[in-house]
Order: structure tokens, then sequence, then C-alpha cells
């Protein structure tokens, strides 16, 4: 673990430097502007790291102001460093190839840096604001009607609440957790599930923060599954506290949802990368679906996406996943579709549909710019009431 915290510190603040070598030499900056940029970027680069390795090492059940400053002051420069990094690639690159296509005075070279460094920093100011602002908002829930071929009638018009990807830690809290509550029971569904990455801590610093999911009401269930980050933070203690709190988890197993005498899977694995983890946990859509009766609609709540190649050749009828943040703000919200086969919204697999929430919080950077906060309100329907493709 030392070594692995050695070389990600390394890497990143190799990143770092190179992001100031840039801005120096595509701004011309000297003398004392030099001076004064490089005093801010070591300043900037110690706090990006100094909040993860603080709040990891020296986990708080009641962090003080100056404790929540610095996770807030870390993860909002860590995401404006995270877009001024992309467009130093962007803008080198671009400047490489222009170069070479065409010959380049040197005045017209320190315009172009010095134009596009200028650019960089108004989008990153930009999304950083903005983004802010948006991820604060209150989340906007999307309505999808699901097309069910072979639905029971008692299950029409059954609706199924999405939260995924949270993240309660370190600048998420109790009171957006509250709201969250109050929006779901506002929308009185028939079944609550979580898809996953609900927490970013360990379970003491944050169980008071969630205490407000013991409201969740749904009559026909609450249900939660793991994401990759309930592994970090120590799957066994968070698993309890779901349990303790009302929500079933599902790990590679399934509960029977009845209804008029009619009867609905709803199955659930453990996140599709525990398995690189260690301990012999390995994510299983088959599995989840031992003992369960052969002719009943299959609903599969899996963290990630990827799950859905197992989940099809199981027979699930509909996946429901997060994890992706849709790219969570720009330019990573275009760039993630380069990385997963599924980013959002309603998709058809096979025969299998998934849904992909855009995550109700956010990871890191307190930013989602171009990509709301989501709750997702899931209506099963018959096969034959909506158009093949959905709706979202």
């Amino acid at each position: 673990m030392k070594i692995f915290l050695v070389i990600v510190i390394s890497l990143l603040g190799y990143l770092n430097y190179l992001v100031g070598v840039y801005f120096v030499d595509a701004l011309s900056l000297s003398g004392t502007f030099e001076t004064l940029f490089w005093i801010f970027n070591i300043f900037a680069t110690v706090i990006i790291f100094a909040a993860p390795y603080v709040y990891r090492v020296y986990p708080k059940k009641d962090p003080g102001f100056l404790y929540n400053a610095l996770q807030w002051c870390g993860y909002i420069l860590f995401g404006i460093y995270s877009v001024l990094l992309v467009f130093m690639f962007l803008n080198l690159s671009g400047i490489f190839i222009y170069e070479h296509l065409t010959s380049v005075s040197q005045k017209q070279e320190f315009f172009i840096k010095f134009s596009l460094a200028i650019v960089s920093l108004v989008i990153a100011a930009i999304v950083s604001g903005v983004g802010f602002l948006e991820a604060q908002r209150k989340p906007l829930v999307k309505k999808v009607s699901v097309a069910i071929p072979n639905l029971p009638p008692a299950f029409h018009g059954v609706t199924i609440l999405q939260m995924s990807d949270l993240h309660v830690g370190q600048t998420i809290k109790a009171a957006h957790v509250n709201r969250l509550v109050e929006m779901s029971n506002e929308l009185k569904p028939d079944i609550v599930v979580l898809t996953g990455d609900m927490i970013d801590g360990i379970r003491f610093q944050l169980e008071e923060d969630l205490e407000g999911f013991k409201r969740v009401q749904a009559p026909l269930g609450k249900f939660m599954v793991p994401g990759n980050h309930e592994y970090y933070w120590g799957v066994t203690s968070w698993i309890s506290f779901w349990k303790e709190v009302g929500f079933s988890t599902l790990l590679n197993e399934h509960s029977i949802i009845e209804r008029d005498q009619a009867k609905l899977v709803m199955a659930g694995v453990h996140d599709y990368s525990a398995r690189k983890l260690g301990g012999g946990i390995v994510s299983s859509p088959k599995d989840a679906l031992k003992g369960a009766p052969s002719d009943a609609i299959k609903i599969l709540l899996a963290h990630q996406p990827r799950s859905v190649y197992e989940a099809s050749s199981a027979g699930f009828n509909l996946q429901i996943s997060g994890h992706t943040h849709s790219g969570q703000y720009f330019p990573f919200n275009v760039l993630i579709y380069l990385f997963q086969p599924y980013v959002k919204g309603l998709n058809l697999h096979k025969k299998t549909w998934i849904y992909v929430n855009q995550g109700t919080g956010y990871w890191g950077p307190p930013s989602r710019f171009g990509v709301p906060p989501e709750l997702t309100l899931l209506e099963l329907i018959s096969h034959n009431t909506i158009p093949a493709n959905g709706s979202d």
C-alpha cells in the first residue's frame, strides 16, 4: 500500500509539474509572475494530495472547519487541474500537428500557444464554477418507461427508484442524503434500489450522515448492491450497515417479489472489479439466478455496465447500473465513451435492457458540468405499450 501511495503521489506530482511548465512557457511568464505562479502551483499540489491523505489516514466522525475546508479546497483544485491537464495534452498535440503541416513563424507560434493557454484557463474556470453549482443542485428526476416482454399484468406500472454513486464522504453529507430521501418518498416508488458507490469513507465516519435512509419507503422492497468504492472502504461493515437500515443486500443472489400471485426476480451481484481485490470474490449474474423461477421476469442490480454481457447470457430482462457518472464533467463526459460500453440512459443489449444512472452525487471534484445529478424512476410496462427503443 505504501509503495502504491508513493507511485501515485510521484505520478500526480509530476503531472502537476508538467501543467506548470506548460503554462509558464505558453504564457511567457517570467520574474515575479513566474515565481508567484510556481508558489501557487506547489501549494495547490500539496493541498490536492493532503486532502485524500488526511481523510484516509486520520478519519474523523465529526470533522471541524479546517478539516472540511481542506477537503473542499483539495477536491476543487483537483477538478481544475484535471481539466487543465487534458487541455495541456490537447493543446500540445494540436500545436505539434499544426507545426508539422505548415511553416509557422516564431511570432505566430507565440500567439497560438498564448491563445490556447488563455482559452484553456477560461474553460477550466467556467467548468469548475458552473459545474460546482450544478453538483449542488437538487437532482434531476428522470422518469423512464421500460417495456418488458411477457410482463405479468400485476407488475405493469410498477416503479423502481434508483440512486447510484452518491459518494457520501468528503463533501457530501447528511443534508444531501435527507433531501434525496424526501424526494424518493414524494415519488412513492414501489421499489427502491441502490446500485453502489453510495459512500467514500469507513462506517464510523459516515453512518450518522446516512441514517436518513431508514426513512425510505418502498412497499415492494428496498435493495442494495455494492460498488467498487464499498470494497475500498470495508465492504463487510457497509453491507451490515445497509441491512440494519432496511435494505436487502444482494451478493450473487436474488429475492422474489410477489404481487397478486405473480413473481419478479430481483437479483444482485458483487461489483465487476471486486475479483481484482482478492479474497476469491467473483461477480456472477448466473450464480445470482440459482434457484430462481425460470419463467419469472428477471432484473439485475450491477454497479458496472460491463456486467451486462454475462447478464444477457444469463437471461435477465433488465440490468440497472451506475458507475460511469456519464463522465461527470467536461471533457470527461466526452472521453468516457472510449472506456464504457454503455454510459447513460436506457439501452438495449441483445434482449436485455440496461439502464445506466449518471450519478446521484459525485466523486472527488464537486463538479457536474453538463451532467446533472440524477434520481431515476423506472416504470415497468407491457412490451407493446411504447416503441421498442424505450424512452429517456
